[in-house]
């Protein structure tokens, strides 16, 4: 035995070196050896066990108060294990964390008899169930079902369950660059096969079925999705007919907000996002994909129609990011109708559900007819919406003071909150004291941002509006030089967003040189790559059709050049130059400088003509996949730009006739650091080549 041929060793060797151990030390060296011992035979036997458990086969049943040798998903239950996101919940220990139920199975699968072994006993139990039918308690279902497979496609199917509880998706490569890594999503492409299985699902259950988050017909809708689910997650665009409506939906919705800035405003000191959407059509993927991070979403419609919303993170344990607790609207509720008065007219109140809710929503809403559960839990646009009579500004800034005073001294925390904490909160705050002292304000009217410019100053220094930019005097910065300045009035740019590229002065120094008519109007920023990505296709699509446009490039390195151009028609792929004379080119760093457009040199018929050189703007390492370029002929797409050179002379940039000249960068070949593309804004130009 290894304890008695070890221990006769030490002790012959301790003899030889004249060192000499009591009998009882011995004794214990030798019981803990054997315990030793007796531990990795135990855990060896434990292993060997849960191997002979494994099953191969498993299936889903309907949801009952014995389940007995039923693994739980999705759900909570006072005797059966399970698997689920919700705050009360009995999971395995040592149990990876997740956001989702859907995650948290795929965890499980992936644990192992001895790394986590009650995890991995759970998931031999040979059958599963789950009280309602939802994207995310399916997909734990399936995923329970059809292991292998599951774990192939583990990124797809966790940022599905993102999609379909919290409503947000990683619809821009800025969202996956930023937030892809918590489902495994590693590039846009797979964040859209998630966007189109979900709207797949959602599609199939509204045309066979009854109503989302009804569970009268739950069986029934398993039965049908979990033998056909695989055939589709395998290949999507087999059944695009059933969810490109739904897909086009979400994602123009998407974009809506993203180009038609100022639209989002975010208050992170209370993890409040404040939405803007021009008309309540937009789909909530498409809203709530802007509010990743963010655990409280007020939208504010056109007409003063408001609704205010405590999304689901704070609703589960959300183990990703930290999250703010939820605190109940009713004394909130209570505030706004002592405001409003009667002028809202016959039943109809600002009312919402207790903050024990899986999504409360603070709207006003006819008292005589409320709202089916369908209806709440459903998209904006299913609701009818009532006008209020308090202004925008008004409401942003009660919210604001509202979630201030009730999480004061709190952060947000990984996981979130109990409900034991959230009781505790709620039922401690003095929310009376709140409401009379907002009340006093409204009273004298320093609640009215019409009546004293001074009343909302305390929220307003709270507020960080994204996107909006307001600029100082017109005399606050010089005037763009001469070359910059033919004719023309100063005008103040309004732009709809911070510009990553150039400061405000720089767009300052535009004024002069952009055409007056076309000057005065707010810019707004169809593309950037830094808020959406190196994606020519997603270029091309945000300025198709918008004129005029103003394109800035920053050069790679930490001393780059700032150029661009304006360019007064839409922009269109073709092999000769376009636009009129007002298109220029311009140079903001090293120096300020416009290159008017100029026609070539016209010379002697008997002279050769002169050559072209192809110069391009290079979105990667590789210069030739470029943008700009002389090569036409070769690019299925893409603004054409060449400069005319005589031979051995060198090109400069006022030869260019049309849009980027490669000479205002310092290198041969080099490299686009960022860039970006703004518009008046207005209506769309009517011809696009």
């Amino acid at each position: 035995m290894l304890v008695a041929t070890v221990l006769p060793r030490a002790a012959g060797f301790m003899a030889a070196t004249g060192v000499k151990l009591p009998a009882v030390a011995i004794l214990s060296i030798q019981a803990c050896l054997a315990l030793c011992v007796l531990a990795v035979l135990v855990k060896l036997l434990l292993y060997a066990t849960r191997l002979a458990l494994r099953k191969t086969s498993f299936n889903y049943v309907p949801f009952s108060h014995d389940l007995k040798d039923v693994l739980v998903t999705d759900c909570i239950h006072t005797h059966a294990r399970t698997l689920t996101h919700h705050k009360v919940q009995r999971n395995p220990t040592r149990l990876r964390p997740a956001d989702t139920s859907t995650g948290l199975v795929l965890n499980a699968l992936k644990a192992t008899a001895w790394s986590a072994g009650q995890a991995y006993e759970w998931c031999q139990l040979p059958r599963v169930s789950t009280n309602h039918f939802d994207v995310d308690s399916f997909l734990a279902v399936w995923c329970y079902i059809n292991r292998n497979l599951a774990l192939q496609r583990e990124a797809v199917l966790r940022h599905m369950a993102r999609i379909g509880d919290f409503r947000e998706a990683f619809l821009s490569p800025q969202l996956v660059a930023t937030h892809g890594s918590v489902d495994g999503i590693t590039n846009i492409r797979e964040a859209f096969t998630a966007l189109k299985l979900v709207c797949w699902i959602n599609s199939v259950e509204r045309t066979h079925f009854s109503a989302p988050y009804e569970e009268r017909d739950c069986d029934a809708k398993f039965s049908f999705f979990l033998p056909r689910f695989a055939e589709v997650l395998s290949n999507p665009e087999a059944v695009w007919q059933d969810w490109q409506d739904e897909y086009r939906e979400v994602v123009s919705g998407f974009d809506v907000l993203t180009g038609d800035l100022p639209t989002v405003e975010r208050h992170s000191a209370v993890g409040l996002v404040v939405l803007r959407p021009p008309e309540p059509t937009l789909h909530y993927y498409s809203l709530f994909s802007h509010t990743i991070g963010y655990d409280t979403v007020l939208t504010m419609y056109d007409n003063q129609c408001y609704e205010l919303e405590s999304k689901y993170t704070q609703f589960v344990s959300c183990r990703s990011r930290p999250v703010w607790p939820r605190v109940d609207m009713g004394p909130l509720a209570r505030l706004l109708n002592r405001m409003e008065g009667d002028a809202l007219g016959p039943h109809l109140r600002w009312t919402c559900a207790r903050f024990t809710d899986t999504g409360p929503v603070l709207r006003i809403e006819n008292t005589a007819a409320p709202l089916s559960k369908a209806q709440r839990y459903g998209h904006p646009y299913a609701r009818q919406l009532h006008r209020s009579t308090l202004p925008p500004a008004t409401l942003v800034a009660i919210v604001v003071s509202y979630l201030e005073y009730g999480m004061q001294g709190l952060k947000p925390k990984h996981g979130g909150w109990t409900w034991d904490e959230l009781q505790a909160l709620n039922s401690g705050v003095s929310w009376r004291e709140w409401e009379d002292a907002v009340w006093r304000q409204w009273e004298r009217g320093e609640l009215d941002p019409d009546a004293s410019a001074g009343g909302l100053d305390g929220a307003a220094a709270v507020s960080r509006r994204q996107g909006s930019l307001s600029g100082g005097g017109a005399g606050a910065l010089p005037r763009v030089g001469v070359a910059m300045t033919p004719g023309g009035g100063f005008w103040e740019p309004t732009l709809s967003e911070p510009s990553a590229v150039m400061p405000l002065d720089d767009f300052r120094a535009l004024a002069g040189a952009v055409p007056a008519r076309l000057a005065a109007r707010r810019w707004q920023l169809l593309y950037g790559s830094a808020r959406d990505g190196i994606s020519l296709r997603t270029l091309y699509r945000k300025a198709a059709g918008r004129a005029p446009t103003v394109l800035v490039v920053r050069e790679a390195g930490a001393c780059g050049h700032v150029f661009g151009a304006f360019a007064a028609e839409a922009w269109k792929s073709g092999p000769r130059f376009y636009g009129t004379g007002e298109t220029f080119v311009f140079m903001l760093q090293p120096h300020r400088a416009k290159y008017p457009w100029q026609r070539p040199p016209l010379r002697p018929l008997r002279c050769r003509p002169p050559r072209r050189a192809a110069h391009w703007i290079s979105s990667s390492s590789r210069p030739r996949r470029g943008w700009a370029s002389a090569a036409a002929a070769r690019l299925p797409c893409g603004w054409i730009t060449s400069c005319w050179r005589e031979p051995a002379t060198l090109v400069t940039p006022s030869q260019a006739p049309s849009f980027l000249a490669k000479r205002n960068s310092r290198w041969r070949l080099w490299s686009c650091g960022n860039y970006e593309a703004w518009a008046r804004e207005g209506r769309r130009a009517e011809a696009v080549g």
